[in-house]
């Protein structure tokens, strides 16, 4: 488990980025399983129409990009300013032994062998070359090219991932760049009217936010836990191709980074009929309904807690917050004993569309 714990100041120790080499490589991890990646069937769609060679060398370079992402691709990540060849050549400068224990990452569980003694210990290295050699000759010889000359793999797979941008991905980037942009606007809107953690809330289901406790937890099989401050900001990275994954970077030397799927970009939802909305507007019809709206806009509440807020017996409020999770107004999750309700934001964003639009409609006329 990953927890984030965050200080009254939270956010000012909190910053977004977008990165073009992050998310070229982030599509290409989309290529080298797309069964996986049902959103972006129009991707790989298109890139069938890639020149044969560099559908070849990309199969062939996959590995690189096919389940551990590399740290190194988050190079200049956060600089605005930075365009793929610059964070390109970011990557390229960095130490030999850094990028070997990064790739090594993507055919091995470095872990296991106390990450850089990999590199460094050549005991470590012939013992883990020979344990691999019984179960997977390619993946050994992979390893060793890695551990003997990773400058030399580097260069060949970041070769591909130019040829990658040229052919394609420099206008798919062009295209999605401003709707990524948009997201992060989108956060920073959120932020200001309603603090950090209900924007948090908003990111990713993958994503559990506690605003009682100030924290953010993901669950992945190996446990860190990161006080969020002025020395050690986190970053969070917009992106259209890494869903439906969310990627975190918190081991040394790199910094923090949660990269996750840009709202905007998201799985599309059907349009809101006048039945959809005046079920919706029908559960928030009522004084102690949208009592609960609103505290539950602050954080997640469970039936006790709303109960005592709004001094109303359990029973009244189970029965509110059943209209409106019938609504989709609200979701529901378990954290230990009790059942937290949360505000569903798509839903409500979806409403406030449907209204702007038929405010819209009526000017027109």
């Amino acid at each position: 488990m990953i927890t984030l714990r965050f200080t009254e100041a939270a956010e000012e120790d909190v910053s977004f980025s977008v990165s073009p080499l992050l998310e070229a490589v982030h599509s290409w991890h989309v290529l080298t399983g797309p069964g996986h990646h049902a959103l972006h069937v129009p991707w790989v769609r298109r890139c069938r129409r890639l020149p044969a060679d560099l559908r070849r060398r990309m199969r062939e370079h996959g590995f690189v990009v096919a389940d551990y992402i590399p740290a190194f691709f988050e190079s200049r990540a956060g600089d605005h300013d930075a365009d793929f060849a610059g964070q390109l050549a970011a990557v390229r400068a960095l130490p030999p032994a850094l990028l070997a224990a990064e790739l090594a990452q993507t055919l091995i569980d470095t872990a296991r062998y106390a990450g850089h003694r990999l590199v460094e210990d050549p005991s470590v290295r012939d013992a883990v070359l020979d344990e691999l050699r019984q179960t997977d000759t390619t993946r050994a010889a992979r390893l060793d090219s890695i551990l003997t000359d990773p400058l030399a793999v580097l260069q060949d797979a970041l070769t591909v991932l130019e040829d990658y941008w040229g052919a394609a991905f420099a206008d798919e980037w062009e295209r999605i760049e401003p709707s990524l942009y948009e997201s992060i606007g989108r956060a920073g809107a959120r932020i200001a009217h309603e603090g950090l953690f209900p924007m948090l809330r908003t990111l990713a289901p993958q994503i559990r936010v506690a605003p009682g406790r100030r924290t953010l937890r993901l669950d992945r099989p190996h446990d860190h836990d990161i006080t969020i401050t002025r020395e050690h900001p986190v970053t969070f990275t917009a992106s259209h191709y890494v869903w439906p994954h969310v990627r975190v970077t918190c081991d040394s030397p790199w910094p923090l980074r949660i990269t996750y799927p840009a709202l905007p970009l998201a799985p599309a939802v059907r349009p809101t009929s006048q039945d959809d909305m005046l079920i919706a507007l029908r559960s928030l019809a009522a004084a102690p309904r949208l009592q609960i709206v609103t505290h539950l806009a602050a954080q997640s509440r469970s039936t006790r807690e709303l109960s005592t807020l709004l001094g109303l017996s359990p029973s009244v409020i189970s029965r509110h917050l059943h209209q409106l999770n019938r609504a989709g107004i609200t979701t529901t999750r378990r954290e230990g004993y009790y059942v937290l309700y949360s505000l569903e934001p798509a839903r409500l964003d979806r409403i406030a569309t449907a209204l702007a639009a038929l405010t819209g409609s009526n000017k027109s006329c």
